[in-house]
């Protein structure tokens, strides 16, 4: 499982104050008109089968193992443009997404 932060996002994450303590959680729920959606928290507990999918020295993220199968090769970014500003998930696996971005499909996953 690989995943990247561009150095963008990962700015962002530590001025929200994620850490090695408190985690970005990622997760992948049936959702919008595309059919799944990704859900990101921060969250500062692990449950049990949650495994760590990106970490370095400042920052991890984690997910459930669920959600394991629509991360990989994923690219987590951060744009601060006056139309979208916010984290957006770059992920090569996705064959589809709504209009509006917020939710996708998935073949290979």
């Amino acid at each position: 499982m690989t995943i990247a932060v561009t150095e963008k996002a990962r700015t962002e994450l530590v001025n929200l104050d994620v850490n090695q303590t408190q985690f970005l959680r990622l997760w992948v729920e049936p959702g919008g008109c595309s059919g799944m959606s990704y859900g990101a928290a921060i969250d500062d507990e692990m449950v049990e089968g949650d495994e760590t999918i990106y970490q370095d020295d400042a920052i991890r993220v984690v997910a459930d193992p669920e959600s394991l199968q629509y991360f990989d090769g994923l690219t987590i970014d951060y744009t601060d443009d006056l139309v979208q500003s916010g984290f957006r998930f770059i992920n090569p696996n996705v064959v589809k997404s709504c209009g509006c971005g917020s939710s996708f499909s998935c073949e290979a996953c």
